[in-house]
């Protein structure tokens, strides 16, 4: 073997133990949350930083439901890098100064995320199908690394000379698209960091389906299994969150507290079954109607709405549209008899120093009083 050979192989080597040690480290940053975004986080800093695989900029895409409903997309999830010349000098030359580790670019990504930086903001709104012209569609169609030499360069979005797109695969099938690019330098990406983005892609594959897999017992545990909705746990946890926020951003904050009026006749007159169908088909009328993720299954026929944001005018309007809804039409049921219910909403607004358990108590004390005075109504105190 000649030198220059060995010199080579030597420089493969050293290239070869530096992505294991990078995979441990990516590893062991992302089982550090079984949480989706973290996660993402954990896998994007390691194909971005200088002490990782030091790449430009690196985008997640996700397998998701259209939105339509219909067939798979690919839904951008999360990204990091520059977009565009002057972010890329201003961010580069920070590193440069401080040069952190690859834990402490994770963990100041993560407190980043209240306030994402425009490349994330971009990939959030971005939706790829299967068939689209894109070496993200073809790494999830194709189910292997794609380079994108070629691509028309129409975006922000990829680069056709040195970008790279790798399925994320787990267990049970490819979970998205990972993908990186040197858009700023124009570095061509060697094949031994090509591999290694490849392998870090199959790592995040894993990392996600688990994360997914987490996140579905974690909502069974906290949604109510008749309805759907958050069960008074979930609500509780909402409702302090909620508190704390309003507080922090000085903004006004109603709960609604929601009674089916006269369930028990239901119950007593078509039996259990029946009132369990008049309960689902409320709580959907209420979820249609609602702000999404605002309503809970208080217990038995009450439901909550959190409404953040809304000053006791708005939240009366909003429970007067639900009020409405629920009133429009009646139920049908396995009978084949239509049953209509009204509802009775009571509702309390936040005041200074008044703890989550009291704004809680007070629109329970409006609904009594709506139930007092007559039902099908909407009242505050």
């Amino acid at each position: 073997m000649g030198d220059a050979e060995e010199e080579a192989l030597r420089r493969e080597n050293a290239a070869l133990r530096r992505a294991i040690s990078l995979l441990h480290r990516i590893a062991n940053l992302s089982r550090a949350s079984l949480e989706l975004e973290p996660i993402a986080y954990a896998i994007l800093t390691g194909v971005t930083a200088g002490v990782g695989l030091g790449i430009n900029r690196a985008m997640m895409f996700l397998v998701e439901p259209g939105t339509s409903g219909g067939d798979l997309h690919l839904r951008g999830a999360a990204a990091i890098g520059p977009i565009d010349e002057e972010e890329a000098h201003r961010v580069w030359t920070s590193i440069a100064a401080e040069q952190p580790d690859l834990q402490t670019l994770y963990e100041e990504g993560l407190q980043r995320r209240a306030e994402p930086g425009p490349l994330d903001r971009l990939v959030r709104t971005i939706e790829i199908g299967r068939d689209d012209d894109t070496c993200i569609a073809r790494a999830w169609a194709q189910q292997c690394l794609v380079h994108c030499e070629g691509e028309v360069d129409s975006s922000p979005l990829v680069d056709p000379r040195t970008g790279l797109a790798s399925p994320m695969r787990g267990r049970t099938g490819v979970h998205g698209v990972l993908y990186a690019d040197n858009r700023f330098t124009g570095e061509s990406i060697d094949p031994v960091t090509a591999m290694v983005f490849s392998l870090v892609a199959d790592h995040a594959g894993r990392a996600i389906e688990n994360a997914r897999r987490y996140e579905d017992v974690a909502r069974a545990a906290r949604t109510d299994a008749l309805t759907g909705l958050g069960h008074h746990g979930a609500l509780m946890e909402a409702l302090h969150a909620a508190v704390r926020d309003a507080v922090r951003l000085r903004e006004p904050l109603c709960v609604a507290m929601i009674d089916i009026d006269d369930f028990k006749q239901v119950n007593d007159t078509y039996g259990h079954p029946t009132g369990d169908v008049v309960l689902a088909g409320v709580a959907a009328r209420l979820r249609a109607t609602a702000r999404a993720g605002a309503i809970y299954r208080y217990g038995g026929e009450e439901f909550t709405v959190l409404l953040p944001g809304a000053d006791t005018d708005a939240a009366l309007a909003a429970a007067e549209r639900l009020r409405e809804a629920v009133a429009a039409a009646p139920f049908d049921t396995p009978q084949g008899i239509p049953i209509r219910v009204t509802l009775s909403v009571g509702i309390a607004t936040l005041e200074p120093n008044m703890p989550p358990d009291a704004l809680v108590h007070r629109a329970d004390q409006a609904l009594l009083a709506a139930k007092a005075a007559g039902k099908d109504t909407v009242l505050t105190l």
